[in-house]
């Protein structure tokens, strides 16, 4: 069973790959929001976010191997904000996952995030797809959103409770008991990926 997962989770990451990170100069890493264009701001969200899932999910699919799913829930409480940061340090933003949906209280969104969570879920509550990312340009960084959709193997830690295994309920009533993040089915919008790219330069 926990092969397929890790399957899956392995399918994911090929799939967080941006073809375009590779196309961003080292010029443009150190110039400041207030002087990068629309695309170059998305290009760069792009390469970020999709480092941060990159990273995150590698290290899942590590601690199922280990462990199993419960494991992956340890992981996550101790590990994931810690790589977020090591992350955002490396490409010299700003960085983030949240959601309207919290597992983890350190992840609750600002007031800039709720409008932007907002305005993912007024799109879906039309009928219409999440959009692929949204631009923020406040006082003091420019913010770049990507939606964090639910896909298959995530389910098992985030869907239907009365569907999770004994043991990753368990683990989640031990790390979380605050837990508002499970009742997900694949496709389900999740929460966003926020980078913050500063106004004065990185």
């Amino acid at each position: 069973m926990w092969r397929s997962i890790l399957a899956g989770i392995l399918a994911l990451l090929v799939g967080c790959v941006d073809d375009g990170a590779a196309t961003r100069s080292d010029d443009q890493a150190d110039r400041a929001a207030e002087e990068l264009g629309e695309d170059e701001i998305v290009a760069l969200g792009n390469e970020v976010s999709g480092a941060l899932i990159g990273e995150l999910m590698g290290r899942v699919a590590a601690a199922i191997e280990e462990g199993g799913p419960a494991n992956a829930i340890d992981f996550c409480s101790t590990e994931a904000l810690p790589r977020t940061a090591a992350v955002a340090e490396a490409h010299g933003v700003t960085l983030k996952r949240t959601s309207s949906r919290l597992r983890n209280p350190a992840n609750a969104p600002d007031a800039y995030e709720r409008e932007a969570l907002e305005h993912f879920e007024a799109e879906i509550a039309a009928g219409r797809a999440p959009p692929t990312h949204l631009v923020q340009r406040l006082d003091e960084e420019v913010r770049y959103y990507r939606p964090i959709l639910v896909a298959e193997p995530c389910t098992v830690c985030h869907g239907p409770r009365d569907a999770l295994d004994p043991q990753v309920a368990d683990a989640l009533d031990r790390r979380y008991p605050n837990d508002e993040a499970t009742g997900y089915r694949p496709g389900d919008f999740r929460g966003l990926v926020r980078v913050g790219v500063p106004a004065q330069g990185r």
